[in-house]
């Protein structure tokens, strides 16, 4: 149990700005409550288990990333028949639980069966619509510039119910020889639901046939507004439902 507060503060790898506080954790509750947090950072994070208060200022290459995702599981879902609602970077929490305060991703999206379902509640109005979110986590969360504050992001996001996680980031490439980019991109795929927890695996289930592989490439592609490229190269490897 933390018994005195502590403050951690940095510059991420793509530039944006970190901050960390950890406080005892029975006083969360109610600094959350007297305080808005968001005023400090654009995305907050309150864990009130291990009394931990993130917050960030995210630089344009993040949200950059965060953007290019959107392009890269809606060209997607051209492939499989099915429809996508992006939920950008809307705060999930557990339902029925008050205490719970939520975690945010840098994007986030209903596909498939919950997409369709979303737009179904869309149809009978927004009252509808806020009580399946509250009852329906998302089936991907994608979480960019990855930094030792997200170490327990998989396993909150697992306990959400969350089906898929990817963690994107991007870092000087230090082979400068001719023809290499000046920045790699990196793409972890976890499969948060798991045997035994969050697990890194080579290929998304909830994009059936995209590999973790290929996605670096895809976020360049998306970057560059390189549309045709990124459809030819998503309609290599996804696989329709039958």
């Amino acid at each position: 149990m933390t018994d005195r507060t502590s403050e951690t503060h940095f510059i991420g790898p793509m530039g944006s700005e970190f901050w960390q506080i950890r406080v005892p954790p029975e006083i969360v509750p109610v600094m959350a409550d007297r305080f808005d947090w968001n005023k400090l950072g654009r995305r907050v994070v309150i864990d009130p288990i291990a009394g931990i208060i993130s917050w960030m200022n995210p630089s344009g290459p993040h949200v950059g990333l965060a953007e290019a995702t959107a392009d890269i599981v809606k060209e997607a879902s051209q492939f499989l028949n099915g429809q996508v609602r992006g939920m950008r970077d809307m705060r999930w929490r557990l339902p029925d639980d008050p205490k719970n305060t939520g975690v945010e991703a840098d994007a986030s999206f209903y596909i498939a069966a919950n997409a369709e379902r979303w737009y179904t509640a869309m149809a009978q109005g927004w009252e509808t619509v806020a009580e399946f979110e509250a009852r329906t986590p998302p089936d991907l969360v994608v979480e960019v510039e990855i930094t030792h504050l997200d170490e327990n992001k998989p396993t909150r996001y697992a306990e959400l119910g969350v089906q898929e996680m990817w963690q994107t980031t991007r870092h000087q490439n230090q082979d400068q020889r001719q023809g290499k980019d000046r920045y790699k991109i990196e793409v972890v795929v976890l499969d948060l639901q798991a045997r035994g927890g969050p697990r890194e695996v080579v290929q998304s289930r909830i994009l059936p046939g995209l590999t973790a592989a290929s996605l670096p490439q895809a976020y360049t592609l998306a970057l560059n507004g390189r549309s045709k490229e990124l459809q030819n190269l998503l309609g290599k490897e996804l696989v329709a439902p039958s």
